[in-house]
């Protein structure tokens, strides 16, 4: 009797064991798809539908993640529509964050990398060169001094591409260095292989840019514009680079 006893708290222990893991592992993958669904949606310009699943999901995203998502539905939100309003909303989160940052006893490095990739785009879509320079100078400080070995699986893939394009940026600095600009772009091909279809689809749109904006070469720009197409139809930013992908090849 008291076997029986013993053996059903036992079996009962074990069963509320496995609930719990299985709960905690159910509610990794809603974040981890939560993520991806998100990123789809902004990628695709279905902002407005992006924007309700960011508040859905702050709270089961990592803070990285939510400041990444959210940046990334603003500068898109702001690049499609090119209005002053859409701009100042990017602009204002890009204050906040930094804001933010700045007050942390210890704020997060790769956060700030992530703050200071936009704040440097922007600045590189204004021609402001100074801003320009002093945010390249401090993301150099940041990938010098960031200690990569700490980083999760996912923070060290979107490093890598932080440090794909700042190699691809200095190389332009540097008198076209053609070494760290082929070191930049075999960081980003190697990512298209990655089982994050996230981290693929940012190294795609960057190789696309890179290809079509720095190497001129439409034609291999062409590859990476269509992949992005055939994934987010409704990106009508990705269907005029290919057209345009088109048009310069059949010109050359």
């Amino acid at each position: 009797m008291i076997c029986n006893k013993t053996s059903g708290r036992i079996l009962s222990s074990l069963i509320i064991l496995l609930f719990c893991i299985t709960n905690e592992l159910s509610g990794l993958y809603n974040s981890e798809e939560g993520f991806e669904k998100i990123f789809n949606l902004i990628y695709n310009q279905q902002f407005n539908e992006a924007s309700l699943e960011l508040v859905r999901a702050k709270n089961k995203l990592d803070k990285w993640e939510y400041h990444m998502l959210n940046l990334d539905l603003l500068w898109w939100e702001a690049v499609s529509g090119n209005s002053r309003e859409d701009y100042a909303r990017f602009e204002s989160a890009l204050e906040n964050y930094s804001s933010d940052l700045k007050h942390r006893q210890g704020p997060d490095n790769l956060e700030e990398l992530i703050n200071l990739s936009y704040s440097f785009r922007l600045a590189a879509l204004k021609s402001n060169l100074l801003p320009m320079m002093l945010d390249f100078l401090r993301i150099n400080h940041i990938i010098q001094r960031l200690e990569t070995d700490k980083l999760t699986m996912d923070q060290q893939e979107i490093f890598n591409i932080y440090l794909a394009l700042f190699s691809i940026g200095k190389s332009k600095l540097l008198f076209n260095n053609t070494r760290l600009r082929e070191e930049g772009i075999e960081i980003l091909e190697s990512n298209l292989t990655s089982l994050n279809p996230v981290y693929q689809t940012i190294s795609c749109y960057f190789l696309s840019k890179i290809y079509l904006e720095l190497e001129q070469s439409p034609a291999q720009a062409r590859i990476y514009c269509e992949q992005l197409c055939k994934t987010y139809p409704g990106n009508k930013i990705f269907i005029y680079n290919l057209e345009l992908c088109r048009s310069l090849d059949s010109s050359m």
